[in-house]
């Protein structure tokens, strides 16, 4: 078993608590959950649990290049709405000038191509040591809209309470957008017809017919995130496996999981 400690990069030193953003719901996951929870997702995307807002790698899965704190990809767009929003703002020092065509048209065709891309980690590097952290916040704000805001607001229209509940929502927005996280969570509701019972001290209302317990509804909701995304498989796995070897509330503690290839490891935060 590995001993995984969330670590953040050097740089942005004065944003390094992963979710501590203006905009996101501070009641959503606690600080200690929150790294935990982008840990463990870093983990099973790219194989390494630290993360930080300087990274850049080019993508061998078919993404292009990935980046930032929750790997922002050239291919699916959400890198060209941080660099975009970066570029609007007043501390924009210029860095993506030579790219800016290149990442908008990939992003419009969901490209996978680097054509033209040589040297856009470097720029990436270069705008997020920016001293004023624009780059930062952009990253922050685009995370904040597109993937935190709408789990929060998912999980707390249904009364999630648990951690580990409120970070494989997350897990899931992160992974398969917020559209896709929004139809599995349907999905996984129009499947329940009968009340279930479970131990987990919080249960979900559905339709004000069915109480169902929190932990029997996030194995149901796993289940059909499996069904609709085979890719997300090992994801599934780590988090079921986090429901039967942990605390259901992570706050200063560390939790055993999976990583991609099924080896147990164990995050802090």
């Amino acid at each position: 078993m590995r001993l995984l400690v969330s670590v953040f990069g050097a740089a942005a030193a004065a944003a390094m608590a992963f979710f501590d953003h203006t905009n996101a719901d501070p009641t959503y996951l606690n600080a200690c959950a929150s790294r935990i929870a982008e840990s463990l997702n870093n983990l099973l995307q790219t194989g390494q649990a630290s993360s930080n807002y300087v990274q850049c790698t080019k993508d061998s899965s078919g993404n292009g290049y990935t980046a930032g704190i929750i790997n922002f990809s050239t291919s699916n767009g959400n890198a060209w709405q941080v660099v975009n929003k970066y570029m609007a703002s007043d501390s924009y020092g210029g860095e993506f000038d030579t790219y800016a065509n290149e990442i908008d048209m990939y992003a419009k065709d969901g490209s996978s191509s680097t054509n033209s891309l040589d040297g856009f980690c470097s720029a990436w590097g270069k705008a997020a040591n920016n001293a004023t952290h624009a780059f930062i916040n952009s990253q922050n704000d685009i995370l904040n809209t597109n993937y935190f805001s709408p789990a929060a607001k998912a999980a707390n229209s249904l009364g999630i309470k648990l951690d580990v509940t409120k970070a494989a929502i997350l897990d899931s927005a992160i992974m398969d957008g917020s559209s896709s996280l929004g139809r599995i969570m349907l999905d996984t509701n129009n499947s329940i017809n009968s009340t279930i019972e479970g131990n987990s001290g919080n249960y979900v209302m559905l339709y004000g017919l069915y109480k169902i317990d929190e932990i029997e509804w996030l194995k149901l909701f796993l289940k059909q995130r499996q069904k609709e995304n085979s890719s997300d498989m090992p994801n599934v796995a780590s988090y079921n496996y986090i429901i039967e070897n942990n605390p259901y509330n992570w706050d200063g503690i560390y939790i055993a999981a999976l990583d991609s290839s099924g080896e147990k490891i164990v995050i802090s935060c």
